[in-house]
């Protein structure tokens, strides 16, 4: 059937350079030069996918629809990557992770249409600044969706009807009979497969695809920056600011928000979501969260000039290793057709969360 797609219809569907790939691709498929892909694509391929973050699933739901069986591992406790939620044993939540995501792409546009209707997705038209040594400017707009009622929610729903094996590290790959058989970090098998990809960061997955050659050169030219990341629950709003979300371009932060302004949050508690600079973060990076906690809080209330800090009920921090990219591989994926693996992620082509699902949707 995919000999009568057309041009205009791949495009739509494709970035230009590679529509004109997949073009050729199916040309010759009509002229019977089908390659040991396309053959071995009729008997329903076995992929596993590594990592349930925003590529991972998109990638493994399309790959699901067009009659694959897709398996993805993932180490945490649930879909998400990091477009992560943490929840409290008191019901309190906080993205903790990737903050909002904006709408460019007219394929990231598309989706967005769908769940916003279904109430997935929603703007987040919180009051945002950009505050310096010279003074706070307005940021606002409403260009900035966050998912309902959570981060990680639109994950979960991409994963829906998909095989997520959780708290599933995979640590290494061998080869097994033609195929991938998958290991985990404590050298238990976790399964076989045809194709492997890997969503991880760059990092990880140069780890994870050694026998790549090429798609370890692809992750050689990235650079990942971290990030320690704090959640409060104040015992007391905080009422000494006006704005819901900051940018932040002194001192050890970056970006503060107000966690329980977004839409579909609890409104009962007040929370607050803090990220410390790069630099911050990698002199730090050996402290304990509860240091790290207290530190970034009370630096947080001197730059409000909130004196004494407000007292908090819930505190913790989380290290992000691989937090935002730097420098990001030129190309929407990585692939390596011959051993039958594949990368994505948005360390190919573009970073955040609209990078990321191009990412994922393009291979």
């Amino acid at each position: 059937s995919l000999t009568h797609v057309s041009q205009i219809e791949i495009t739509s569907l494709f970035e230009e350079d590679q529509a004109e790939v997949i073009q050729d691709q199916i040309t010759q498929s009509a002229e019977g030069k089908t390659n040991a892909i396309t053959s071995k694509w009729k008997s329903a391929m076995e992929i596993s996918i590594v990592g349930a973050g925003i590529a991972g699933v998109t990638c493994g739901r399309q790959l699901h629809a067009a009659g694959a069986h897709v398996s993805l591992y993932e180490k945490s406790p649930g879909a998400g990557g990091r477009m992560a939620t943490r929840r409290t044993a008191d019901g309190l939540r906080f993205d903790h992770g990737a903050q909002y995501f904006t709408l460019r792409d007219r394929r990231f546009l598309a989706a967005a249409e769908a769940w916003k209707q279904t109430g997935l997705i929603a703007r987040w038209t919180g009051t945002i600044v950009e505050i310096s040594s010279a003074g706070t400017i307005d940021k606002t707009n409403d260009e900035r969706f966050v998912a309902v009622p959570a981060m990680n929610a639109l994950c979960k729903h991409l994963a829906e009807g998909l095989s997520v094996q959780t708290q599933a590290h995979v640590g290494r790959l061998e080869p097994h009979e033609k195929r991938w058989e998958l290991f985990s970090t404590e050298g238990d098998s976790l399964g076989t497969a045809d194709w492997v990809i890997s969503s991880a960061p760059a990092g990880q997955t140069a780890a994870l695809m050694r026998p790549s050659q090429g798609i370890v050169q692809a992750t050689s030219v990235v650079e990942m920056l971290p990030c320690w990341g704090v959640m409060i629950a104040p015992n007391e709003p905080v009422d000494a600011v006006a704005f819901d979300g900051a940018f932040v371009n002194t001192g050890p932060l970056r970006w503060v928000a107000r966690n329980s302004s977004k839409p579909g949050r609890e409104a009962g508690q007040e929370t607050w979501v803090l990220h410390a600079s790069a630099e911050w973060s990698n002199t730090h990076w050996e402290k304990p969260p509860e240091w790290i906690a207290q530190n970034l809080w009370e630096t947080f209330c001197r730059l409000i000039k909130l004196h004494p800090p407000s007292k908090t009920a819930f505190q913790t921090a989380h290290r992000w290793r691989y937090a935002l990219v730097d420098s990001a591989f030129s190309e929407r994926f990585a692939i390596d057709p011959q051993l039958q693996l594949a990368a994505c992620g948005d360390w190919c082509g573009g970073p955040r969360v609209e990078g990321a699902y191009l990412s994922g949707l393009c291979l």
